[in-house]
């Protein structure tokens, strides 16, 4: 009976995000999340309502949200019972958080912050920066970010009337190699 219930369960969950989306889906999930962002995540892991996510905020796919460290079950009190943490993790507005990312437990991600694809973001990222590796760590601030893809990427405006995709980014990748030093 309980199989049918957890599969009754996720069968719910899986409908409510289509139907409703993401945002609405992580919000339903008890995330607190802002205006105006992008989530493709569908997995929450076990304490969602420890996630607070800001305005204009992007989710790639993969990302993992970790609240609770798992390895105190090894720790043991006198009658044997384990013990617990959890924390909250908190990120600001205007985030970009990159593929196959993990965000460990009490972790604030300032804003104005890109994390690159596959960080272990371990501590906190403050605002205005750009975060990578494992551990994550900033390499750069997020106003020479900006304008170094300013100055190497096409911008919307230089795409605008290209309706094709695959011909908007064949003409982005000739305005990119236009841009580039040779």
């Amino acid at each position: 009976m309980s199989f049918m219930i957890s599969a009754f369960r996720q069968l719910f969950d899986l409908a409510y995000f289509i139907a409703k989306g993401s945002v609405a889906y992580a919000r339903k999930k008890g995330v607190k999340v802002g205006e105006n962002c992008r989530i493709y995540i569908k997995s929450w892991g076990s304490e969602p309502f420890l996630v607070s996510i800001g305005d204009h905020v992007t989710v790639t796919s993969g990302v993992k949200f970790i609240t609770h460290d798992g390895s105190t079950c090894l720790i043991k009190d006198e009658q044997g019972k384990r013990y617990q943490r959890f924390a909250p993790i908190q990120v600001g507005s205007h985030v970009f958080i990159g593929v196959n990312t993990i965000v460990m437990p009490g972790v604030s991600i300032g804003s104005n912050v890109v994390i690159g694809a596959g960080s272990v973001v371990t501590k906190d990222i403050p605002d205005h920066s750009v975060a990578i590796g494992v551990p994550a760590k900033v390499v750069s601030s997020f106003a020479d970010y900006q304008a170094k893809i300013q100055s190497t990427c096409a911008s919307d405006s230089e795409l605008a009337g290209i309706t094709d995709y695959r011909e908007r980014v064949e003409r982005a990748i000739a305005i990119q190699a236009s841009k580039t030093p040779h």
